[in-house]
């Protein structure tokens, strides 16, 4: 799928679901909660984290597209898998992708332009000139090769004992086509770590992974289909969805704890692993409606900023909170919202701080002490 930053903002016009990161000429796109009705078109879900030249609109690093885990969504059901597959072995660290600044190699997270993880992939990619003039080679030539950095400092579940960089994948960056399993023998000819790889059927990498520990699971790759981009599913071991996600049955989560989950990013494994369907409707739906409301406030707080401190700020913030009560009060039995937290936030945004997380946390505990609260 060829795209450019044009069309990418074009498909999120006044989605709130989605966000835009700028730094210097580079425009990155990314989701900002992962959860399946979040990705309702082939274009969204390529933007998690694709990188564009802001002044060319051209991709200039292109990680993963979004794909689902096993039983996730109606393509990866595990019935319609019955073939022989390549899988290549999940690990459980942080996803980088390269972009090129002044000819210097630069590392990017899916969210994000510099922290602490991309310093400590740096730091590897210096260290390694093999790795590091590979990749210069890639983005030189159009291709965005993707990283998995697994590293103790960063431990996620599974505890690794050093820092490694490796290559899960290369994207060409025009048509987003994948390469690695073309490329395999000359990429390990030249030293190039790869993820394992297990080629077969699913029933058997289900045995193979059912009592293995230490081990989060393997993506399945299927390349019969190849538009808009082919098959991809995350298969976890039981070990690692144990270990990973503590929770009570999803028919029995309360609202507060859901949202919680949602904030986190974990949603799409607790609806994987329920084989209930009509649950699985009634619980997205429900949280359809608690981050609709979510993201309406985030958006009034970023309104609400832009005449902070003014005298027209009360006036503003009076009306805007009662449009959206009245927006949303046939969806809740109870919506007191608490205006010194909406103040707060509008406070932290004009002064450049992470409302969205304050918000978040503020939003959570309103649900849980019911001042928010769903109609059943």
């Amino acid at each position: 799928m060829e795209l450019n930053l044009d069309r990418a903002l074009k498909e999120i016009e006044n989605n709130k679901y989605f966000k835009v990161l700028e730094r210097e000429n580079l425009t990155k796109v990314s989701y900002r909660y992962n959860a399946p009705f979040v990705f309702d078109s082939p274009l969204k879900r390529e933007l998690r984290g694709i990188t564009f030249d802001r002044k060319t609109g051209s991709v200039v690093s292109r990680p993963f597209h979004k794909f689902f885990n096993l039983n996730e969504v109606e393509e990866t059901k595990e019935e319609r898998l019955r073939g022989e597959y390549i899988f290549r072995e999940k690990l459980d660290g942080t996803m980088l992708h390269p972009v090129l600044i002044n000819n210097k190699v630069k590392l990017l997270t899916q969210k994000g332009f510099s922290n602490p993880y991309t310093e400590k992939g740096e730091e590897l990619l210096k260290k390694n000139d093999n790795l590091l003039n590979f990749t210069k080679e890639l983005l030189n030539k159009g291709f965005t090769p993707i990283f998995e950095l697994i590293s103790p400092e960063f431990q996620l579940v599974i505890p690794y004992d050093k820092d490694e960089l490796f290559l899960t994948e290369i994207r060409e960056n025009k048509s987003g086509r994948y390469y690695l399993e073309e490329w395999e023998n000359e990429i390990k000819e030249r030293g190039i770590k790869i993820p394992r790889k297990f080629y077969g059927r699913l029933k058997d990498l289900l045995k193979l992974i059912e009592n293995r520990e230490s081990i989060e699971g393997f993506v399945l790759k299927d390349f019969s289909k190849k538009e808009p981009f082919p098959l991809f599913v995350k298969v976890k071991s039981p070990w690692y969805v144990e270990h990973h996600y503590a929770f009570t049955y999803l028919n029995n989560i309360p609202d507060h704890k859901f949202f919680n989950i949602f904030l986190q990013g974990r949603v799409d494994d607790i609806f994987s692993r329920v084989t209930n369907e009509n649950l699985v409707r009634e619980k997205e739906e429900r949280l359809k409606k608690l981050t609709n409301l979510y993201t309406d406030l985030l958006s009034l707080v970023e309104k609400l900023s832009e005449v902070y401190g003014s005298s027209k700020f009360d006036e503003v913030f009076e009306r805007e909170v009662k449009k959206l009560r009245k927006k949303y009060g046939r969806d809740f039995s109870k919506l007191k919202i608490q205006e010194n937290y909406l103040k707060e936030a509008v406070r932290i945004a004009k002064t450049g701080g992470k409302y969205e997380s304050y918000l978040g946390t503020k939003f959570y505990t309103m649900l849980k002490t019911k001042e928010i609260e769903l109609l059943k």
